[in-house]
């Protein structure tokens, strides 16, 4: 049950040959332009070329309320076309537009690094999914929002065809509960051009008890790339390092009570095995029965890049 316009083109190709695929220590969460971080809800910044004044508004006019030098820089916020032009550099701080300030828009791009909007949709209470916006690759946007509807609406067929199930089970005398399958979603990384969706699916059918399981979808936003361990653990001696570690935690883990058989565990699977990204490294999931009793459940193992690279 694992699973799996034109835009700035000169932004998109620099970005894409130059930015790294995968996000290696906290400090690389910063979005620099230039040197400058870039801060959420930034859309450019003005750098002053001449002595001028920053204005407020006031009576439905601009007035002049501090001045600024040569060489300053300020992040803008907004823009709006009255007054000439004025760039938003505070909540009521405005640079107009002139030959004495120079305007630059953010790239793409790094906008998009500080975080894209994943937006909760739901089509019953028991199934939600996410709906993105804000990259700039509109046709992957699209499909990405095509393929979270899809799963959504397959989770829902099969409730339908479980509630037929326990109905005809019922009629049997063979049904011991609701029958069902849930799903909800969770967002664990969504910076650096890097995203992460953890899908959790819950269900019972019948039995002793029900099933859970995890799946995770990674996304390089900028290559509009599908990631897996692959591009993350690229050698045999990063994997032996992770291995490893993963065989370490078991056996700590044990000493406080769950139930890991160790000595099943080889190895991760870099093509099969779902992960998602965490801030300094990735985490790793096992699910139920995997590596030890249903009792130990799904099991996550953090492991932070500094262990393998």
């Amino acid at each position: 049950m694992k699973g799996f316009k034109k835009v700035i083109a000169a932004i998109l190709v620099f970005a894409v040959l130059f930015s790294p695929l995968v996000p290696h220590t906290d400090a690389e969460a910063k979005v620099m332009w230039g040197n400058q971080e870039l801060v959420k809800g930034q859309i450019g910044r003005v750098t002053i070329l001449k002595n001028t004044s920053l204005y407020n508004i006031k009576n439905n006019k601009l007035v002049a309320v501090k001045k600024v030098s040569k060489g300053q820089t300020y992040r803008v916020y907004s823009y709006s076309g009255k007054y000439g032009g004025i760039y938003g550099v505070s909540k009521d701080l405005y640079a107009q537009k002139s030959s004495s300030i120079k305007y630059e828009r953010a790239p793409s791009d790094k906008i998009q690094a500080l975080g894209i909007t994943v937006t909760k949709k739901s089509l019953a209470s028991n199934i939600s999914y996410p709906e993105a916006s804000g990259l700039f690759n509109k046709p992957f946007e699209a499909s990405f929002n095509r393929k979270f509807l899809n799963i959504a609406k397959e989770t829902q067929q099969a409730n339908k065809e479980l509630k037929k199930q326990e109905k005809e089970d019922r009629e049997n005398g063979w049904s011991t509960g609701s029958y069902f399958q849930n799903i909800k979603y969770s967002v664990p990384y969504n910076q650096d051009n890097i995203l992460s969706i953890s899908v959790t699916y819950d269900e019972y059918a019948g039995g002793a008890h029900g099933m859970a399981w995890i799946d995770t979808y990674n996304y390089n936003l900028l290559k509009a790339k599908r990631l897996s361990l692959k591009d993350v653990i690229t050698d045999q001696k990063q994997l032996g390092k992770v291995n490893k570690y993963i065989r370490e935690q078991m056996i700590a883990r044990n000493k406080k009570g769950a139930g890991f058989w160790v000595e099943d565990f080889k190895s991760v699977n870099l093509t099969q095995d779902q992960y998602y990204y965490t801030n300094g490294g990735i985490v790793i999931i096992f699910g139920e029965y995997e590596y030890g009793p249903y009792a130990n459940g799904i099991n996550f193992f953090k492991v932070p890049y500094s262990i393998f690279k």
